[in-house]
């Protein structure tokens, strides 16, 4: 059975739809198709390409919502932090506040000169969520590159799992596989050794 002409990908099928769309009724008297039947392969075209463009416009909406709340974790959860340890110098706080609002750092049990990160690279709706357990850690730090690449890139400090990323592809239709790792972090100091690096195709 040979290949099916219908291209596997939303942006070729998007421009395929289009082609055929504009091209059909200039074959339909060889064809004998009858303007009826033009009319509804080209709706049939209307509806591919209008479906492909509302999850695109869909997906570029995710992507802008997950880049504002990595910016607002950054910059508001910063400045809360700095908020916080402000007021663990004032007189009247003591412990049993800090407690209760769950501001307190508990001494760890783990030893960082030893600790591993470990974490977990899936892709759900286009979405890459690097999962962890930070395991008395304060955090992690994330690192990406191509794979083949000799540097890493660092990508973000992830305090909540998971952390979320979207990107563009350099071409689009293109898979890239990407390689992640992280660290464990500490009073802003990276800890111990890097996690196992983990490996994913991301053909968003």
């Amino acid at each position: 059975m040979g290949k099916s002409f219908f291209p596997t990908t939303d942006a070729k099928l998007s421009v395929w739809a289009s082609n055929y769309k504009s091209k059909i009724s200039s074959y339909a008297g060889q064809l004998s198709l009858t303007p009826e039947q033009v009319d509804k392969e080209s709706s049939y075209c209307d509806q591919l390409i209008k479906s492909i463009n509302e999850v695109a416009n869909k997906k570029n909406l995710l992507k802008s919502s997950i880049q504002e709340k990595n910016n607002v974790i950054s910059m508001d959860g910063g400045a809360l932090r700095a908020d916080i340890n402000n007021i663990k110098t004032l007189p009247g706080y003591t412990d049993v506040i800090g407690e209760d609002l769950g501001i307190i750092s508990h001494t760890p049990s783990v030893d960082f000169a030893n600790y591993k990160a470990v974490i977990t690279v899936e892709i759900h709706g286009g979405i890459i969520q690097t999962k962890f357990k930070k395991m008395d850690a304060d955090g992690v730090n994330i690192y990406r590159r191509k794979k083949g690449a000799v540097d890493w890139l660092f990508l973000a400090r992830a305090t909540h799992s998971p952390f979320e990323q979207t990107f563009v592809l350099a071409v689009a239709g293109q898979p890239e596989i990407w390689e992640y790792r992280a660290y464990g972090v500490v009073l802003d100091n990276e800890v111990g050794y890097p996690s196992d690096i983990i490996e994913v195709v991301y053909a968003q």
